[in-house]
């Protein structure tokens, strides 16, 4: 079901896209479930290798996540590099960091090729402190951060229009309309034996060879599966419940001189800003968390 107009981010003013439902069973190679950035974009570049997709939508391409991000590219995420090395280990805190800085460059190269036009363009990330209690905190990860191989700056100096205690700044990361680039990777996707079915929801995936997806429309069979959702519908491995429920409100609005970098504080309320759209979000999380998890290794991109 649609969300209504009303509810919908500013990225999803944009969102046009109609493809059918699935209607009765399909043979392809890969089944994609989810059409986020992760699922749609998977379905593209398994498509330019010579296999058939069907990707899996419940609502319409984008409506999920990633239609309701700060649409910001980036390799820094608040004090995440601190507690990956204290979490587990400096190679860790590496493996993400090239893994995100990977995905933002592999974004550049398929709006440069595919010619997207989706705003796309380079910014610098600022992890900041308001209060100089929290600068110790901004000095920590400035340092987790190199050690990462991130080529990170500690700095006071930004064009916020207040003063910062301190902030880490990473340059050549990127913001863009995430809704335009998803639709055009899946305008790619359909066709020439692959198929986007959006209002499909998955209900079941049954291992096997060829591993069948069940739907309310019908059955997908493939030789593989793509689990893209924002959190893992089938019950393996806990997943649900190491999810940490958010609660955020946000602002758009037209504003002179707006700051050109993308910033997130790390003092409480947490605000994240970027030229596009200004967020203020409080966090919300639940009484048995005790203290900040960092995201697993190997985690995609945040936009």
């Amino acid at each position: 079901m649609e969300a209504p107009r009303l509810n919908r981010s500013l990225w999803l003013q944009a969102a046009a896209t109609r493809y059918p439902p699935l209607e009765g069973p399909l043979d392809v190679d890969v089944a994609v479930v989810g059409g986020g950035i992760t699922g749609v974009t998977a379905a593209y570049l398994l498509k330019q290798e010579g296999r058939s997709v069907a990707l899996l939508e419940q609502n319409r391409i984008g409506y999920g996540a990633t239609g309701y991000t700060t649409a910001k590219l980036t390799v820094g995420h608040s004090v995440v590099y601190a507690d990956l090395i204290e979490s587990f280990d400096e190679e860790t805190a590496r493996l993400y960091a090239r893994s995100n800085g990977e995905a933002i460059e592999q974004v550049a190269r398929l709006v440069e090729e595919l010619q997207i036009d989706c705003d796309f363009e380079r910014a610098s990330n600022y992890v900041y402190a308001e209060s100089q209690q929290s600068r110790a905190e901004i000095e920590r990860e400035a340092e987790a951060a190199r050690r990462a191989g991130i080529e990170a700056e500690l700095t006071t100096e930004t064009d916020l229009p207040y003063e910062v205690a301190a902030a880490v700044r990473v340059d050549r990361q990127a913001q863009f309309h995430p809704w335009k680039y998803i639709a055009a990777l899946a305008e790619r996707v359909d066709g020439d034996g692959s198929r986007v079915a959006e209002l499909t929801r998955v209900t079941h995936v049954r291992s096997g060879d060829p591993c069948v997806v069940e739907t309310a429309n019908g059955v997908v069979r493939a030789r593989h599966v793509v689990v893209a959702t924002q959190l893992p519908f089938l019950d393996r491995g806990l997943y649900f419940a190491k999810a940490h429920p958010t609660k955020s409100y946000a602002i758009a609005a037209t504003v002179d001189d707006a700051p050109r970098g993308m910033y997130i504080s790390v003092d409480q309320p947490t605000r994240s800003s970027s030229q596009a759209v200004t967020f203020r979000l409080m966090l919300w999380r639940p009484r048995s968390s005790t203290r900040r998890r960092p995201w697993p290794p190997g985690s995609p991109c945040r936009a």
